[in-house]
């Protein structure tokens, strides 16, 4: 289920171009600051003689076998090489069978930068209110946290299997490999959405957009109706604050909500005031 706002943490410069430029900086995959982000466990045993041939038979497998051996076994256009490789795929798959375990240890290590190669992530979270990531996120509560409306543009047109909530586990996903274009993309993502337990105070939600769908692979556009409030950290300064407002001045934010934060007197949690 989709929440109707997500909330994402930003030191006070990063937010302002977000509300000036009216878009988010996307991830790039293989740069999250997690070193065990998409790094899954593959069993090798998956791979029998049977699934290394289906492999084989992929399109690009054909293309660039056709490649490297077309010319040299004097084939003089695919569709008669096509006819031959056909018929050797089971041979070749004995012959890859024993290669498997260093090639899925290779898959393995370079999963993040397969994964950037296809999808870009937006990083949100649930709730606006977690100290500790004020404390990473928003600049040790100087920063701020713009909440996002889902129900609005682009959210409300982002496919519902691109939005996953973060599950949280002590065990590496495991990814099981897939020849057919749908299947790979949900194993691919069912590993983007899994983090180790100790992030589980970020109550994560993610959303997987694929490079072709936003600018310069790396910038998704927001709507004005898109951007629903903003929470001032406890810390910020007046000149920040001030300059988050001249921001907002721009008339299509009017309905934009405004919080400012404040230790609770007795408890250790943050509290929100409308500002």
């Amino acid at each position: 289920m989709i929440p109707k706002r997500i909330y994402r943490y930003y030191k006070v410069e990063h937010g302002i171009c977000v509300l000036r430029d009216r878009e988010i900086r996307t991830s790039i995959p293989s740069s999250l600051n997690d070193p065990f982000e998409l790094w899954p466990n593959i069993d090798p045993a998956q791979f029998t003689q049977r699934q290394c041939e289906a492999v084989l038979r992929q399109r690009h497998y054909i293309d660039d076998a056709y490649k490297r051996e077309g010319r040299m076994r004097g084939f003089s256009n695919r569709k008669e090489f096509k006819r031959w490789y056909l018929k050797s795929i089971p041979e070749r798959a004995a012959r890859l069978l024993p290669k498997v375990p260093k090639n899925v240890e290779s898959v393995r290590q370079n999963f993040p930068d397969l994964f950037s190669k296809y999808w870009r992530l937006v990083c949100a979270s649930q709730v606006f209110d977690s100290v500790l990531m004020w404390s990473h996120y928003a600049a040790n509560h100087t920063g701020l946290v713009l909440g996002f409306n889902t129900t609005e543009v682009p959210f409300s047109q982002i496919g519902l299997d691109c939005w996953l909530t973060v599950n949280y586990s002590n065990k590496k996903p495991d990814y099981r490999y897939a020849t057919d274009n749908r299947t790979f993309r949900r194993n691919m993502f069912a590993v983007a959405g899994n983090k180790a337990a100790k992030w589980a105070y970020e109550k994560e939600i993610r959303i997987i957009l694929a490079t072709t769908a936003i600018r310069e692979e790396r910038f998704l556009p927001l709507t004005p109706e898109s951007v629903a409030a903003v929470y001032y950290g406890c810390r910020i300064s007046r000149t920040d604050k001030n300059a988050v407002e001249v921001a907002l001045r721009d008339t299509r934010f009017h309905h934009v909500e405004r919080s400012q934060g404040f230790l609770d007197e007795q408890t250790y949690a943050l509290r929100f005031d409308n500002s």
